[in-house]
């Protein structure tokens, strides 16, 4: 190879020897080396992926967009404002999905560059920057159902008002708020109104926003009336306090009796939605006052949801529902001069507590039958601030008192409410506020939960009335078609009985699966109530079949028999005498376990009546001679002076209160 020659004379020279490494095969070998490495290394790199030029920035696009669906207004869901001409707002046509978004950002698209990010010094800033999106559900601890408190008693408006004014404060201190105060126009409710809008001042010069004082946070305001309609009164979102307190003072009583509460719940949240997506990103509370359940509870589901998905907490001022009962006597007492001021008692609604009734109503004419508190707030309002993370209070000027509350011890303008429990130890019996399909699945799953609702909505139907108790003799004839009459009013009687008896009853082999302490004290009350009824009412047959066989009296000269209640059931038979042992274990078994509750108290308002009869005698006199009617047409004085008074002012009609 010639083309080696210079490198073997370069050899040589350089080492003075004949001989060189290029000699021989040294050549070819290593060519072929050279060769081979050559091909194993294009092998190899033919299996290699292109590699991407590499990237000097990054993009973040904004989530995707997820519509939600608006409250949606029924017909009969009218406002009282005249109707815009203009098209809608920007803000007002915002899609929901910026509420809910994971992160909720004033840029929709964010460019980093790379090589700028690399280059600078990573710090963690301290500042506590307020969350958003989902951060603020959690925050607010809405999305949760069941988060808010239902069962926050006071005496007075007054405390309700003072506990709201820290969940402002608390609010405020996040970030910058807008409450919607929300009145029911009322009747029985303008006293009310009268002293919230005296107490704000005070409120707002706690918060430091008395007068157009700008914080870093600041509080606006709106307001809204409603009874038949609703009438925006503050439009706009305000800092003016003074603006607020005489729109609240300016509120007139609407008469119509129909109270369309959330309706106007419904309004204050899509009004204020139009600021609740902003770059502030304001909270928003809606408090309610008023004293009664409204006439649009069918709307309650479709508000929570939307409130709930616009991070919206609902708080109401309201009243204590009847334990079990839908309607209470309320005390009203005129307030308007051109009536006659004479105390009223009328009906209204404020109950029931629960989704379905788990009461059953036992009419014995004794104080078990009286109304006492829950503890809780009607339903419909309670669930809508439990599904928000908001707060119901139950207002009630009676709920200090000690004992029973008597009706000159009722408070003007407040519900007869015999017995008032403490909040703390009802928060452990707290209502179902799951949806309706969950509560029915929960039901369809245990016997004794299912009998308990069924028992309780069978007895509204039947009411139960006393029997009677005395029986007069004018003779053996007499006495025994009246106590035949009592047999029939006791044989129309017995099988209601019996029938929500064996209701009940159906349910005894489920009952020590259920769990929940209010649900483990609905059905040992009903049971134990029912079938004291049941004890009383075989008794009282048996006591009059024995009458009509033939009683003497002790004393000859008693003319009257008197069935007196009684604990000793000897004389009516082993099976009920052993009926009556069950009974009282049942109802004991609830005083003993629910102390402090009104299960406890029904129940022991039921202990305190004996279960059996024993018959006892008396003179009323029944044979005695009747007395003619005397005195002839002598004219009173005072009747003429009667006819010179002038008429008597007319009373309220009471039916729309």
């Amino acid at each position: 190879m010639s083309w080696l020659e210079p490198a073997r004379r370069w050899w040589q020279e350089f080492t003075g020897e004949e001989e060189t490494p290029l000699d021989g095969d040294t050549p070819a070998w290593a060519m072929s080396l050279v060769l081979h490495v050559v091909v194993l290394l294009s092998l190899a790199l033919i299996g290699l992926p292109a590699i991407a030029p590499r990237q000097s920035s990054i993009t973040i696009l904004a989530p995707t967009q997820v519509v939600e669906e608006d409250v949606l207004v029924a017909p009969e869901m009218t406002v009282a404002v005249e109707e815009q001409a203009s098209a809608s707002s920007d803000a007002e046509n915002l899609e929901v999905s910026t509420a809910v978004a994971s992160v909720l950002s004033d840029d929709p698209v964010v460019t980093v560059d790379v090589a700028e990010a690399l280059n600078a010094e990573l710090a963690i800033s301290p500042i506590d920057l307020p969350p958003s999106g989902a951060e603020l559900g959690d925050y607010l601890q809405v999305g949760r159902a069941g988060t808010g408190d239902t069962g926050v008693g006071t005496a007075g408006t007054g405390g309700a008002v003072d506990r709201l004014t820290m969940e402002i404060a608390a609010s405020l201190q996040q970030r910058a708020t807008v409450v919607c105060w929300v009145f029911d126009q009322s009747v029985s409710l303008a006293g009310q109104r009268k002293e919230i809008a005296g107490r704000l001042d005070r409120v707002f010069d706690e918060l430091g926003l008395s007068g157009a004082e700008t914080k870093e946070h600041e509080l606006l305001n709106l307001v809204f009336a409603y009874g038949q309609k609703v009438a925006p009164l503050v439009k706009e979102p305000t800092r003016e306090t003074g603006e607020v307190v005489k729109a609240i003072e300016s509120i007139s009583i609407d008469e119509s009796g129909v109270e369309m509460t959330f309706t106007a719940i419904a309004e204050a949240a899509k009004k204020a939605k139009q600021v609740r997506i902003s770059p502030t990103k304001r909270n928003v509370m809606i408090i309610v006052f008023t004293d009664e359940v409204g006439n649009d509870q069918q709307y309650a589901d479709q508000v929570a949801a939307f409130c709930r998905a616009q991070a919206m907490r609902v708080y109401v001022v309201g009243v204590p529902a009847p334990f079990g009962k839908r309607e209470v006597k309320m005390k009203f007492t005129e307030f308007d001069p051109r009536y006659d001021d004479d105390v009223q008692w009328a009906v209204v609604e404020q109950g029931p507590e629960t989704l379905h009734p788990e009461v059953v109503q036992v009419r014995s004419g004794r104080d078990a039958d009286e109304p006492i508190d829950s503890g809780f707030g009607p339903f419909s309002l309670s669930k809508l601030c439990a599904e928000t993370g908001g707060l119901y209070f139950c207002v009630h000027a009676n709920r200090n008192a000690s004992g029973r509350v008597s009706d000159g011890e009722v408070a003007d303008m407040a519900s007869r409410l015999r017995y008032f429990f403490d909040p703390a130890v009802m928060r452990s019996y707290r209502p179902d506020y799951q949806p309706a399909a969950k509560i029915e699945k929960m039901l369809a799953s245990n016997r004794a939960m299912r009998s308990l609702v069924d028992a309780a909505r069978s007895s509204q139907v039947a009411p139960m009335d006393s029997p009677t108790l005395e029986f007069p003799r004018q003779d053996d004839g007499a006495l025994a078609l009246l106590l035949g009459e009592a047999q029939k009013k006791a044989a129309v009687l017995q099988p209601k009985i019996d029938a929500i008896y064996g209701i009940l009853s159906a349910g005894l082999p489920d009952c020590d699966k259920v769990t929940e302490k209010r649900w483990q004290a609905g059905y040992d009350l009903a049971l134990g109530r029912v079938m004291a009824v049941k004890v009383r009412t075989d008794s009282y047959n048996i006591m009059l079949a024995q009458a009509k066989t033939g009683m003497r009296f002790k004393n000859p000269k008693n003319d009257t028999w008197r069935l007196v209640p009684d604990a000793d059931i000897s004389a009516v038979g082993s099976q009920t005498e052993k009926l009556a042992g069950q009974t009282l274990t049942l109802l004991k078994r609830v005083v003993d376990e629910h102390p402090g509750t009104p299960w406890a108290q029904m129940a022991a308002e039921e202990l305190r009546q004996p279960l059996g009869y024993r018959w006892d005698e008396d003179f009323t006199g029944v044979n005695a001679p009747k007395m003619g009617a005397g005195g002839g047409g002598v004219n009173n004085p005072t009747d003429d002076k009667r006819r010179m008074l002038p008429p008597p002012k007319p009373k309220r009609p009471i039916k729309n209160l």
